[in-house]
């Protein structure tokens, strides 16, 4: 679960991303020391930066592997890049009245100058063009000679002091860049150096036919733009609201740095604790939702009368946690689609890794690029309108600061609902892929994963928020849970009393393991028969419902019914017709063979009157049929099938879990083995239910006595 996170793309991408912020402040810095003017330092650095990467990504030979429409429109996005290049370099500083404008030019650029020639020689390195000792020659070089001369702007222009301050900052900057080329070279190193035009869009092409891998697309470039543009935003909104720049930009540097750590470790423990269990799709949401809240109460702090520097602190705190809630996501998805990536093209994935290191990059330089954009606009407003207050011409620009960036995470929030993979589905691709190694195969398990990977499917998000909200406030004890084993390879068939709605509400929404229902074939549609199947068996019976709104609450059930059904993967039974009830067991053998639990309800609502519908308390009469999955499943694969049975006690609000009931397929008679395993799974039913009353009993006995 934790994986490789900064060795996957995505990961690698958000490193850098982090060394760029980090660069970015230290230039706001620089220029506020310089000129007073700290938004002119962090404009510049991200037009230097945009264009380097513009460059490397879109007009290289990277660009041979960029999707057709960004190809089309980069000749747009460089004029607007000169046109801004022109205004930042050329003729803001011309009318600026103090020279030490080109001083901070001259400390970006030399910055800038450092990362160009390093990736080059980083690039060589990692192809073997040159040898090892040339490569840590030229990279103290290249570190060495911007630091001398930055700190020779330092000291002609700043007190001794100053000047030291900022080159220990420098020091710092320089040192993270330094780490981050050195990952660049052990990165590079694994993967291919070269991709061709040819094979990257026949990767795209086929990939671009699995409906998983568009929908992480989209995802994974949403996320990066709204973060980039996210942090940016709130630094420089920071530094042009503060009074001591210096103390301010490291306390929010701080708050930044802390909640990150604190949030990965709540993370790690998270994952060692849950395991697999843990959903990154769910995680990615709550991220998502961390950094929107966080830009709300940015927005409502900026548009207050009086700035409260705590509350942008906070803000910053929160966007932060949930931006490595995100950038962790990303890391596990990654990995995933990997693995799309590997079942969709056989193996045949050279050069994925370095697609997608590029994709990702393209959405860095899309949220930098928003980013420029805001910043270029700040300062040519600063100049025209002359205001004497920084923070009162972001207060005018607010609207221009925050909602592009309220948008693109709304984006983000959109596209991981989209998002098909739940953590099961990850894992069985993963197991999938395993067996494929050893040579083996599941044809129904590949049957299940090429219809989530390439078809349009959906993540059962509404069940899940609505089994969370049962379990919150309709808590049952899970007795005897301890004694379930469960096994991929061979799984279970757990067996619950009806209740009515009770037993299938709490086996649905408090068992967590993987299971896959048995539902009538009419609850699974919504139709005039369904609507009379919910009439007949649950609602007419139901006293406290005035007549008159019987049926529209039938009609009403149908609906949540059919909706719910879909999102359980309910399996249909088909209970009066022999020929589909084959289709019923067919494909319930398929689905224990791709690894899914079955839940099977086996009481008989006709057994007693025709219209008397399940037994509200107890246990009514059980179907004898659902035993003959036992030799179906074992002619299908060979192994025996396994039944749990249970017992949802409403009045305790228990769902205890009894003990194994296991099919010999070696018995001599068949037909008597599937009635001996129905007795006993009635009687241990049975012997559940029975030792609830007499808990409760045993309760009620003891409370009377006090």
């Amino acid at each position: 679960m934790q994986g490789r996170k900064a060795g996957t793309p995505a990961g690698r991408s958000l490193i850098i991303s982090l060394s760029s912020m980090y660069a970015y402040i230290y230039c706001l810095l620089v220029s506020n020391t310089l000129t007073s003017l700290p938004i002119f330092g962090g404009a510049l650095f991200m037009c230097f930066q945009v264009a380097s990467d513009f460059f490397t990504t879109c007009m290289g030979s990277a660009s041979r592997i960029l999707p057709a429409g960004i190809r089309k429109v980069r000749v747009s996005v460089l004029i607007l890049l000169l046109l801004m290049n022109l205004f930042l370099i050329v003729i803001y500083p011309m009318t600026y009245p103090s020279e030490h404008v080109w001083l901070v030019m001259a400390v970006v650029l030399a910055m800038q100058v450092r990362d160009m020639l390093a990736k080059r020689v980083i690039r060589q390195r990692a192809s073997n063009r040159i040898r090892e000792t040339w490569f840590i020659i030229f990279l103290a070089v290249l570190h060495l000679v911007p630091a001398l001369l930055i700190l020779a702007v330092f000291l002609s222009n700043l007190s001794m002091s100053t000047a030291l301050l900022l080159l220990a900052g420098y020091g710092i900057e320089d040192a993270l860049a330094l780490y981050i080329h050195l990952k660049d070279l052990d990165y590079l190193r694994a993967e291919p150096q070269q991709i061709t035009q040819e094979l990257s869009e026949l990767l795209h092409e086929r990939l671009e036919k699995n409906y998983a891998f568009r929908t992480y697309e989209a995802l994974s470039l949403a996320v990066v733009v709204g973060l980039t543009g996210t942090t940016v935003l709130m630094y420089t909104y920071i530094a042009v609201s503060a009074q001591e720049m210096m103390l301010q930009m490291t306390t929010a540097f701080a708050v930044t740095f802390i909640a990150r750590e604190v949030v990965d470790w709540i993370l790690k423990r998270r994952s060692r604790r849950a395991g697999a269990h843990v959903n990154p799709t769910y995680v990615m949401l709550a991220g998502l939702f961390l950094v929107l809240y966080g830009l709300v109460i940015f927005y409502n702090a900026i548009r207050a009368t009086r700035l409260n520097m705590d509350v942008l602190y906070t803000c910053l705190g929160i966007c932060s946690a949930g931006s490595t809630l995100c950038i962790t996501c990303l890391g596990w998805m990654e990995e995933t689609m990997m693995n799309v990536a590997r079942f969709s093209l056989k193996n045949e994935t050279s050069g994925y890794r370095i697609i997608r290191s590029n994709q990702l990059q393209l959405g860095l330089l899309l949220g930098q690029m928003g980013a420029l954009c805001a910043l270029a606009a700040v300062c040519y407003m600063e100049r025209r309108q002359r205001l004497g207050q920084m923070p009162d011409l972001a207060f005018s620009l607010q609207p221009l600061l925050v909602l592009p960036a309220l948008v693109v995470i709304a984006t983000g929030i959109i596209c991981t609902l989209r998002f098909p993979l739940s953590r099961r589905l990850m894992d069985k691709l993963n197991r999938y892929l395993h067996l494929q190694e050893e040579g083996r195969e599941n044809p129904a398990l590949k049957s299940q994963l090429k219809h989530v990977v390439a078809d349009k499917n959906r993540q059962p998000f509404g069940t899940s928020l609505l089994k969370a909200c049962i379990r919150l406030l309709w808590h049952h004890r899970l007795v005897g849970l301890d004694q379930v084993h469960l096994d991929e390879e061979n799984p279970v068939v757990f067996l619950c009393n009806h209740g009515l709605y009770y037993g299938p509400v709490i086996c649905a929404s408090h068992i967590r393991m993987p299971i896959r229902p048995w539902v009538m074939a009419t609850l699974c549609i919504n139709d005039a028969e369904t609507v009379d199947y919910n009439y007949r068996y649950t609602i007419r019976e139901r006293t406290w419902i005035p007549e008159r709104l019987k049926m529209p609450v039938a009609r009403l059930v149908s609906r949540i019914c059919a909706w719910c059904m879909h999102q359980l993967e309910a399996i249909p039974v088909y209970r009066d017709s022999p020929g589909q009830l084959i289709g019923t067991f067919r494909q319930s053998v398929e689905a224990m063979q791709s690894g899914d639990n079955l839940l099977i309800f086996p009481e008989n609502p006709n057994a007693i009157a025709q219209d008397r519908g399940y037994e509200s308390d107890g246990l009514g009469p059980v179907f004898e049929g659902f035993a003959m999955l036992a030799p179906i499943y074992y002619r299908r694969t060979g192994k025996s099938l396994r039944f749990i049975p249970m017992y949802a006690h409403k009045y305790s609000r228990t769902l205890s879990f009894g003990e194994e009931v296991d099919y010999n397929p070696e018995a001599g008679d068949e037909q008597a083995e599937r009635l001996r395993v129905v007795h006993a799974c009635e009687q241990e039913m049975l012997r559940l239910m029975n030792e609830q009353n007499a808990l409760l009993a045993a309760r009620k006995q003891h409370g009377k006595k006090k």
